[in-house]
């Protein structure tokens, strides 16, 4: 009678055991499987900008492969923080599991990030960064070194009497500030040939415009740096227009068909290209293992490229530079 009791409870403990195993299994296989809600905020959502256009591609393409509930929300200008600030409220009032996030400014814009970070959101930075670290990763390139690449290659292009602008785009993002960083660090001694810092404000107009009057008040600029896209083709159409490509040198950040044409002409002489689509991707890839428990390094870094005349037309460069 004993040993049949005890037989009983031995089953009973083993079908508990099996249940137990069973539901943590179910459970498991219910946080992998579960449709996970991002808000994803770029800085703009421009037709005219490659670079933005590519990474919310990226987005997506991750956000349908990891069967993700994507919602993206941007601002018709580059420079509007002000509006990137209410898509953050907006977004953590719609309570998902993460926010995906390209800051416009890398200070003024942190009190209201906290918002994200104190709802117990997720919160992942792609592109720039932020002046206090509230994120779980950053995704995106590092513009200290990027700045560094352009730094140093801007160097075959300055002799004795040059003498250089750089034309950056929104004061005071961490972009603008690093690639600037990096640029001067990579100059070394010939830094001091830096005459003005510019801000088109990300604007193709107001980067022509601007260096169009640069070079009418200042003839005896031979080299401009461009930061981003939109302060490279600017600064292009104005060297185009004026007819100074053979006096002014032009060292940019980016591409676009635009963009490339100048290379392709002699207009621009050198791109540092990042990789926008790999950004967004990885961005929502990481954002949706973050909230399935997968614990991300801290910073995940693409690289960059130093694309010239002499090697765009390689098999690899070409599939960076027209990745669709």
């Amino acid at each position: 009678m004993k040993k049949h009791k005890n037989a009983l409870l031995g089953i009973l403990f083993l079908t508990l055991a099996v249940s137990f195993l069973s539901g943590v299994f179910l459970l498991d296989e219910f946080g992998e499987k579960k449709t996970v809600k991002i808000v994803f905020i770029p800085k703009v959502q421009d037709k005219t900008n490659d670079f933005w256009m590519s990474m919310i591609s990226g987005a997506k393409s991750a956000g349908k492969e990891y069967q993700a509930n994507l919602v993206i929300l941007a601002p018709g200008e580059e420079n509007d923080y002000e509006t990137q600030k209410r898509y953050i409220e907006e977004a953590v009032k719609m309570k998902p599991d993460a926010i995906a996030l390209a800051p416009i400014r890398y200070s003024e814009m942190t009190d209201c990030v906290k918002q994200v970070t104190d709802a117990g959101i997720k919160l992942i930075l792609i592109d720039s960064k932020l002046d206090q670290n509230l994120e779980e990763t950053y995704i995106g390139t590092d513009n200290r070194n990027a700045g560094l690449q352009m730094g140093q290659k801007m160097r075959d292009y300055v002799g004795p009497d040059t003498k250089i602008a750089v034309v950056s785009h929104v004061k005071g993002s961490s972009t603008a500030i690093e690639r600037e960083e990096g640029l001067r660090e990579g100059l070394g001694e010939d830094q001091s040939k830096i005459k003005m810092v510019l801000y088109s404000n990300s604007d193709y107009n107001q980067a022509y415009e601007k260096t169009r009057e640069l070079m009418k008040t200042n003839p005896d600029i031979t080299l401009i740096a461009g930061l981003n896209l939109y302060s490279t083709v600017g600064v292009a159409r104005a060297i185009r227009e004026m007819n100074l490509s053979k006096k002014v040198h032009v060292v940019g950040f980016d591409n676009d068909i635009e963009g490339i044409q100048y290379l392709e002409e002699g207009i621009i002489d050198t791109l540092i290209v990042q990789k926008p689509f790999n950004m967004g991707y990885i961005g929502i890839q990481t954002a949706v293992e973050s909230v399935r428990g997968k614990k991300p390094d801290k910073n995940i870094y693409c690289d960059t490229e130093v694309i010239t005349a002499d090697n765009i037309y390689t098999d690899e460069n070409q599939k960076l530079l027209f990745p669709f």
